[in-house]
């Protein structure tokens, strides 16, 4: 009965389009070689590298940049399918007030009050912003939380890919109400993914090198 209700409402959706490259604009650029390249001290370098590769980190903020250029071209993918994007959030607009929050938020001094699940070790799979706790003296974490005021904004996750010179990261964007809304995936030697997080649906968009896209799905959908 589940999976026939599951496959009535898959089949009322609206049909996705293929969403071309670049999901979000990272680069090299991301990455710095060591600590005396901070650019200013509102930004937060994380290390994630070893052997010979041991002094390279990700710049948080940098990370933030390409979640934001995510964003902007998502919502543009949006606006070019009619019913979608009311369909996902329940309204239009709902990733530029994200993008909003997002834009202006910078850096706290917290960690998750309690370790947060991670899919296949890496990836965010936040609902909504945990309850954090601020960061001791000395604690080395490889998780940054970013808040707009006293409202969370982003979590950001870096990761080391088995290549030890190659980094993974993380990133959720969340609403002014603490609910995760987008979720980006970035393997820097292998792809990128994302999901569109709203109240009864997600969207999850993987690399489809035959198509050379982006690839939308519907996902989780609750009457």
């Amino acid at each position: 009965m589940l999976s026939l209700l599951a496959a009535s409402l898959l089949s009322g959706l609206p049909t996705l389009k293929p969403l071309p490259p670049p999901l979000a604009m990272f680069s090299v650029d991301v990455i710095h070689d060591g600590p005396a390249n901070v650019a200013t001290d509102s930004d937060s370098l994380v290390p994630y590298g070893g052997g010979a590769c041991a002094a390279r980190s990700l710049s948080t903020l940098r990370v933030l940049g390409g979640g934001l250029s995510m964003l902007e071209r998502t919502a543009a993918w949006l606006d070019e399918q009619p019913g979608v994007e009311a369909r996902l959030f329940g309204k239009k607009g709902a990733l530029g007030e994200v993008m909003r929050h997002v834009s202006s938020a910078s850096i706290a001094p917290l960690v998750a009050c309690e370790a947060q699940p991670l899919e296949d070790g890496w990836r965010w799979s936040l609902g909504r912003a945990p309850r954090l706790c601020p960061l001791r003296p000395g604690m080395v974490t490889s998780e940054r939380w970013l808040r707009t005021k006293a409202a969370v904004a982003a979590a950001v996750m870096v990761s080391r890919s088995p290549d030890p010179c190659q980094s993974r990261v993380s990133l959720t964007m969340f609403d002014e109400r603490g609910q995760a809304r987008v979720r980006l995936h970035a393997d820097f030697s292998g792809a990128m993914a994302a999901t569109l997080v709203g109240p009864a649906c997600q969207v999850e968009l993987t690399w489809d090198a035959a198509a050379t896209a982006f690839k939308p799905e519907w996902k989780s959908c609750k009457p």
